[in-house]
């Protein structure tokens, strides 16, 4: 081999020497600390959608005292799965806002709901509104617990009732099951098994109407027809016919004749 072939490198080529094969690229050495390498996401991270409750509680405050209305709306809006569509301090009010509003739970103080007012309440629980009487604490509560029981309501809690207590009722009511608090409960036992108790008087078939009905069923009984109705009281013929057929719904009287006959042995002296 000449000096020619020695320069321009075509003789063997010598071994390699042999030793540690070195790390491939990017590998730590051994004994080295490296940061763990990070992983893209399969797909960027999305916040958590929360969902709204499929259906809500939509309750009606009647309450004449700002402080108690503010506080009731304060624990039923803390609850999701309610809502506080509509407030008013006197039960007709209450009645012309459920007109408007859809309202499953009317919650409102018993001194709303006594004395003159009771048709009105009447009228809202024919309806199908469920209504919750808040009633002030008292040794005997039974003459008015009958009253409301007898006009439709199903809900009856003290007013000093616990906020849980509150809501539990309201949802109770929404699912058409009763709320009366055991302690009322009880006095109401109490007074009708009481000897002393005074005999009631029966409870006559117009006091289930509403002044209105009982004005068109009074009329009827008179022998007026829807029209001369109408004329009488200034209303419409579709509004008569309502009213006339309510009243025949609540009485249980299928025909105008049955209806003229329970109005009329209703208001004799003998009833």
């Amino acid at each position: 081999m000449g000096s020619d072939d020695v320069q321009r490198g075509s003789g063997p080529v010598p071994p390699r020497p042999r030793g540690p094969i070195g790390p491939a690229p990017g590998v730590p050495a051994p004994g080295r600390w490296a940061p763990p390498r990070s992983r893209p996401l399969p797909h960027p991270a999305r916040p958590l959608a929360i969902r709204p409750p499929s259906s809500l509680v939509r309750v009606l405050l009647c309450e004449d005292r700002e402080v108690f209305r503010l506080g009731l709306r304060e624990v039923l809006e803390a609850e999701p799965d309610m809502a506080v569509v509509a407030e008013t301090d006197h039960l007709p009010g209450a009645l012309a806002a459920v007109e408007r509003v859809p309202t499953q739970v009317v919650v409102a103080r018993q001194g709303l709901v006594d004395g003159p007012t009771l048709p009105v309440l009447r009228e809202l629980c024919g309806r199908g509104t469920a209504v919750l009487v808040l009633a002030e604490p008292r040794e005997e509560c039974g003459p008015e617990l009958v009253q409301v029981l007898r006009a439709g309501v199903r809900g009856y809690l003290p007013r000093c009732s616990a906020a849980a207590r509150l809501v539990e009722a309201v949802r109770a009511l929404a699912r058409h099951e009763p709320a009366i608090d055991s302690s009322a409960t009880s006095q109401l036992v109490r007074w009708l098994t009481d000897p002393s108790t005074p005999a009631e008087t029966p409870d006559r078939a117009l006091d289930r109407l509403t002044d209105r009905q009982r004005e068109v069923a009074e009329l009827v009984a008179q022998g007026l027809s829807n029209e001369e109705i109408a004329r009488r009281l200034f209303l419409s013929l579709a509004t008569v016919k309502s009213h006339l057929t309510a009243s025949m719904r609540r009485l249980g009287v299928r025909s105008r004749t049955q209806l003229a006959i329970l109005v009329n042995r209703d208001r004799s002296p003998a009833a």
